[in-house]
Formats: structure tokens, C-alpha cells, sequence
């Protein structure tokens, strides 16, 4: 073997040890963007979405706080009346919360901002409302608007996580909804001190779904339609938001495949969930309903009970963030769901 082919061979033998080097330096600065495009989406995308939230949960759930406060009896209403307000809103939830497709094919930023709007107007008209026939009206809007948004996010979220990624947001999402209703009672008790020329279920209604109607201008200028026109993301990380999801960009508009639809409808595994969401809220929604009724009915004044009702939803959001760390730790997702549903029956007996 002549000189210049041991040169030869041995520059082969120094590239092929060299390959597992940059291999790994790629690999290590593609985690490196990876985390920073994360935590960018965890400080600027989780906030704003997580507001929305609240703010859907505060606008269904304040019903309840506005009867303790004196709307049934104002309004006239009997038991079964109310019962009709109360669930006007599910009925309407349910019939449409097949428009949660919008998500797919309109510009998430000026449709989530629009339904703010909507639903937020929705919850402030309950405040002027007459008879039943105006309070069934405005629960009904509400329910159209708020299932075109309340479904939707956490398909929003996939958008910008990876699967592993999800599990904690979409629980720290959900755990909104018992934070919300801890504020509600919390501002429930500070309105309902307010003495002015409207009653005090009426100051609830108003003031507590202004919020949402400014807050569209929030979500129009700040929420992002994709990863690829997040305006706080450079265009490499633009790049590899979209990329590290191994799925195209979602900004321009899209058409909705019927096999992806028959996909899902034949999937079990997707009705076992809903099965379990549908007790999970069942159970909710007749405690954030009937919850200051029921602490009212112990003794406690019409005020004193709207506060007293906020400790327990607080208690809730704390048992989500923790349900939700131990699943990601533990990933004994079935023990944890089993565990909570056991004790949530034996508490009702």
C-alpha cells in the first residue's frame, strides 16, 4: 500500500468518527431551539388562551351566583323556570359545538376575538333582562358562542405543542375552569355590596362580561393563527416551530376531509373520553349552579355565600395542576383518573 492510500484511508476513518460528533452538536442545538421556542409559546400563547378560558367559565358560571343574589326572585321565576335558564345554555352548547371545525379553516386571532366579542355581549345582556323569555335568550346566544370557542382550544394548543408537550397545558387549560368560578364567587361577593339604581345580580352580569369585549382587542393583536406567524418568533424558529410538529402550517385557510371525520367517529377511544368528560362536567355544572344556593340554604346570608363558595373552586384548580404534574411524572394517567373519580363518588355519598 503506497503512501498516499494510507493518507487516504485514514481521512476516510477520521470523517467517519467525526459524523457521530456533529450528529450530536446538530442534535443538542435542535433541542436547544426546541426548549426556546417552548417556553416562548409557554410565556406568550399559554397566558392569553388561559385568559380566554376564564373568562368563557366566569360568563356561564355567574348564573349561579346571580340567583343567590335575587335574579330568580325578581324576575318572578319558579323552580322549573329557572331550571329552563339554566339549561337553555347546555342545550345550545351541545347543538353547536360541531362549529368547534371553524378552528380549522378560519385565522384562529380574528375568530377568537369575534366569538370575544359575541359571547361577552351575550353575558352583558342578561343584566337588562325583563322576563325569562330575555335571561333563556341571552343563555342561548351564550351557549352558540361560547362552544364555537370552548372545544376548540385545546386542538389550538396541538398546534404549537408537541403530544408530549400537551399534557400539562391542556390541564393547567381545564384547571381554568374552577380558577374562574374562585373568581367569580370572589367578585360576586364584592358586587353584590354594591347599592346603586340596578339590582345587584344585574351589576354581575355587566361587570363581569365587559372583560371578555376588551379582551378580544388582546386576543386580535396578540393570539397567532400558527406557529409560522408567531410575531415573537425569529423566521429559523418560525421554521422550526412548524417543522418539530411534522405537520404544514396551519395560517392559510383549509378544507375538512371526510376521512379524517369517519376517522375519529370510529375511533373508541374518543368516546371513552367524552364519556368520562361528560360525567367530569355533569357533576361540575350542577355545583358552580347550585353551590351558593346550597351554602345559602345552611344558615349564611344571600352575600356572605357568594365568598364562602370561592375556597372550594380554588381547592379544585390546585387538585388539576397537581393530577396533571403527577401524569407527566408518574405517566399513570388510568391510577390517577380512577383515584379522583372514586374519591369525587364517595364525597356525593
Amino acid at each position: 500500500m503506497s503512501i498516499l492510500e494510507v493518507k487516504r484511508s485514514s481521512s476516510k476513518v477520521e470523517e467517519l468518527e467525526e459524523q457521530p460528533v456533529i450528529l450530536n452538536v446538530f442534535a443538542a442545538e435542535q433541542q436547544t431551539l426546541g426548549e426556546r421556542i417552548r417556553t416562548a409559546f409557554d410565556k406568550r400563547l399559554m397566558p392569553v388562551v388561559c385568559c380566554l378560558y376564564v373568562l368563557s367559565y366566569l360568563d356561564r358560571g355567574n348564573i349561579g351566583n346571580a340567583k343567590t343574589a335575587g335574579a330568580q326572585g325578581d324576575l318572578n321565576l319558579s323552580d322549573s323556570q329557572w331550571a329552563w335558564v339554566l339549561n337553555t345554555f347546555y342545550i345550545c352548547y351541545v347543538c353547536f359545538e360541531w362549529t368547534t371545525v371553524l378552528w380549522k379553516i378560519l385565522p384562529a386571532s380574528k375568530y377568537v376575538s369575534t366569538l370575544c366579542v359575541l359571547w361577552g355581549t351575550a353575558a352583558m345582556c342578561s343584566g337588562a333582562a325583563k322576563k325569562m323569555a330575555d335571561l333563556v335568550a341571552c343563555r342561548a346566544f351564550l351557549g352558540i358562542f361560547e362552544a364555537a370557542f370552548g372545544a376548540g382550544a385545546p386542538y389550538f394548543l396541538s398546534m404549537f405543542y408537541r403530544r408530549r408537550e400537551l399534557g400539562l397545558r391542556v390541564s393547567l387549560l381545564l384547571g381554568m375552569a374552577p380558577l374562574a368560578n374562585c373568581f367569580a364567587s370572589a367578585l360576586a361577593y364584592g358586587i353584590t355590596h354594591i347599592r346603586g339604581s340596578l339590582e345587584p345580580w344585574r351589576y354581575l352580569f355587566i361587570i363581569e362580561g365587559a372583560p371578555t369585549v376588551l379582551f378580544a382587542f388582546v386576543t386580535w393583536f396578540y393570539l397567532p393563527d400558527s406557529p409560522g406567524t408567531a410575531k415573537y418568533l425569529s423566521d429559523e424558529e418560525k421554521t422550526h416551530a412548524v417543522e418539530r410538529l411534522q405537520v404544514r402550517d396551519h395560517t392559510k385557510k383549509s378544507s375538512v376531509k371526510w376521512s379524517q371525520v369517519f376517522a375519529g367517529m370510529l375511533d373508541y377511544q374518543n368516546y371513552v373520553h367524552a364519556t368520562i368528560h361528560f360525567f367530569c362536567n355533569y357533576s361540575f355544572a350542577g355545583l358552580s349552579n347550585f353551590l351558593p344556593t346550597i351554602v345559602r340554604e345552611m344558615g349564611y346570608s344571600s352575600v356572605t355565600a357568594q365568598g364562602l363558595t370561592a375556597p372550594v373552586y380554588f381547592a379544585a384548580f390546585l387538585c388539576c395542576i397537581a393530577a396533571a404534574y403527577a401524569s407527566d411524572r408518574y405517566g399513570k394517567r388510568g391510577y390517577i383518573v380512577s383515584g379522583f373519580a372514586t374519591m369525587g363518588m364517595a364525597i356525593l355519598h
